[in-house]
């Protein structure tokens, strides 16, 4: 079996920087990001599946987990270096004017989608079985998964390995398998060669830099243990277990009243979205080296790009003559940028389903000239974990905002969060919205350092 091959066997499908290379693929090829580039986009299916009883709704999210994860015993195969042709095998030959590159984001594919400027995660997600440890017994997940962890770690000297567990949104999957994220130290020589081949003489390496952080504890070198991630608990929460989750672990029917995590022995980057910059040394020399502009995005938080890269498509799109006035919110890796563009869509990337995301999204709201259509879809994740936002919520929200219409897209509501169907649905709902437009030729990078320098420094994001 090729490296290739090996790497689409071992990468999880649900990952957000596996779906930022499809999505952005297959874009620059011309198409869209149906069944999140791996299966058909289909209201029919779609429905069948959310329509099964509750129990078996559950049951898929896990059985979806146990065909995602390798066996432990192929673990020693995990490549970083297949990882990377996997990834420059998605796109052409180029030549391509930039190239982003480090944290993933919806918003960042969507401003990676306007360049035409494919993109290269540092993060990518692996997932091996494990039917063994208890969701609530992160002690004994951390031993169990640590042999591993270290293994992957040491065989692989150009990342960090991060093992993830999170009993709370990511619990169905939990259930059976375990999570190791890689992170990327050094660029490689995959990378280095793509940037060398593929990127236009002075083109532009654009980073994107998240500096969220979230406590670990090291179990070898370059191998660590992340108890909980971003979402609707916040970290101190995960670690200090009080009646919210009491009241959740008793829903979900554990034995245990409370989390025990071990004692964090650092802030590290978070394991999905945080920036590791160990990166940007092999970064800084290669552009310089080569010739090439390298410019840098920085935020603090994953959705911090949201909000200017949806004035950014409102100001493009008014420069090309069209009205801008219809927004589209995608949440974790339900996005299109093809029928973004088709259907003149300005769009807003939420992380996720929750309170946070939610806040984030009325904060950004308040605060822009209002548009005349808003449309939300929602991934769901298969249980309704602390701090899920119920649809009626987001709907309220939308309606106070929207001039003319405001809906909730692609999701069926009986079945949210357990919407087993969404992944099939939300691309014939985008493409269902009326109007289309032909695709534009590139953003000029030379217009976006422009717009950048037209607008009020965003207190949240760093233009460097």
């Amino acid at each position: 079996m090729s490296g290739r091959r090996r790497a689409a066997r071992y990468l999880v499908d649900f990952d957000s920087g596996v779906n930022m290379v499809r999505a952005l693929a297959r874009f620059l090829r011309g198409k869209d990001h149906r069944g999140l580039s791996m299966g058909p986009g289909s209201r029919l299916l779609a429905d069948l599946a959310s329509s099964l009883p509750t129990r078996a709704r559950r049951a898929a999210f896990t059985g979806t987990a146990l065909l995602q994860g390798i066996p432990l015993d192929q673990a020693r195969h995990i490549s970083s270096d297949d990882i990377c042709d996997w990834v420059v095998s998605q796109y052409g030959p180029g030549p391509y004017p930039v190239v982003v590159i480090g944290s993933a984001s919806g918003a960042a594919l969507h401003l990676a989608a306007a360049l035409h400027a494919p993109y290269l995660p540092q993060t990518l997600l692996v997932a091996v079985r494990d039917l063994q440890t208890h969701p609530d017994d992160p002690v004994g997940a951390m031993e169990a998964l640590a042999p591993t962890t270290r293994l992957v770690a040491r065989r692989n000297p150009d990342v960090s390995v991060y093992h993830m567990h999170d009993p709370a949104q990511d619990r169905p999957m939990v259930e059976a398998m375990a999570y190791l994220r890689l992170t990327r130290q050094r660029l490689g020589r995959t990378f280095e060669r793509f940037l060398e081949e593929r990127l236009t003489p002075g083109g532009t390496v654009l980073v994107v830099e998240c500096r969220r952080t979230w406590p670990s504890r090291a179990v070898g070198e370059r191998a660590y243990f992340q108890f909980g991630c971003l979402g609707g608990i916040s970290e101190q929460e995960y670690h200090n277990s009080g009646p919210r989750i009491a009241d959740y672990l008793a829903r979900e029917d554990s034995p245990y009243q409370r989390w025990n995590p071990p004692e964090p022995d650092a802030q590290r980057p978070e394991a999905e979205w945080g920036f590791d910059p160990a990166l940007l040394a092999d970064l800084e020399h290669l552009t310089a080296t080569a010739g090439y502009q390298l410019r840098r995005a920085v935020v603090d938080e994953p959705q911090d790009l949201s909000p200017i890269v949806a004035d950014l498509y409102r100001w493009w799109y008014q420069r090309r003559g069209m009205s801008g006035q219809r927004l589209l919110v995608e949440s974790y890796v339900q996005c299109d940028p093809l029928w973004m563009l088709r259907t003149g869509a300005v769009p807003f990337w939420c992380r996720f389903n929750m309170q946070l995301d939610y806040d984030e999204l009325e904060r950004y709201l308040r605060g822009s000239r209002p548009y005349d259509q808003i449309f939300v879809n929602l991934f769901s994740q298969g249980l309704w974990s602390p701090g899920v936002v119920p649809i009626r919520h987001w709907r309220q929200l939308i309606k106070s905002h929207a001039s003319v219409h405001a809906d909730v897209i692609g999701v069926d509501e009986h079945s949210y969060p357990l919407d087993i169907g969404s992944t099939l649905r939300f691309q014939p709902a985008f493409a269902g919205l009326p109007a289309r437009h032909p695709l534009p030729a590139p953003l000029d990078p030379a217009d976006l350092h422009r717009f950048m320098a037209m607008q009020p420094p965003p207190a949240r994001l760093s233009w460097l």
